[in-house]
């Protein structure tokens, strides 16, 4: 029986070379929509998921919807709390304020893409496309704005 199975091992890692398998890190806190604080490398680290801005209850303004902040919130909360996740990097590591910034996976799924399917944030590109994901963002995006899916159906949250 071992025997059979290591061809197979050896066939997945020859036709799957894309695939990195790391750590799973522990998410401590959501602190809001698109970030979360995880264990990392021996200290607690803030996480910026990568190609997503959900909208900030502390910085309300006439642009952001209070009410779309606290269902990103919740709905990142729900996704990720407790939960252990992957984390896929871009070319770079960290943000311009420290923060570590990555695609953040539960259970096979990218959380990054899933709030944007949701209608909960924008393919948000300020910093560049993703390099990884950019279609699949498109695509989500687009669904979420036909659907008028929460942000895509609050006029107020829409605005540039």
């Amino acid at each position: 029986m071992k025997l059979k199975l290591f061809p197979i091992l050896t066939l997945f890692f020859i036709i799957i070379p894309g695939v990195v398998f790391a750590d799973q890190y522990k998410v401590i806190r959501v602190v809001d929509g698109d970030t979360i604080v995880i264990r990392y490398n021996g200290k607690y680290e803030k996480v910026g998921l990568l190609c997503v801005k959900t909208p900030k209850s502390v910085k309300p303004d006439e642009k952001q919807s209070m009410r779309m902040a606290e269902v990103a919130f919740r709905y990142t909360q729900k996704k990720l709390t407790g939960k252990y996740v992957d984390l896929e990097f871009e070319s770079w590591l960290r943000g311009r304020y420290g923060v570590l910034l990555a695609y953040v996976f539960v259970d096979g799924k990218n959380i990054n893409l899933e709030l944007v399917r949701q209608g909960l944030s924008r393919y948000y590109i300020k910093y560049g496309q993703s390099k990884k994901y950019h279609n699949e963002f498109k695509v989500a995006e687009n669904l979420a704005r036909k659907e008028k899916l929460n942000i895509w159906g609050d006029p107020e949250s829409t605005k540039k």
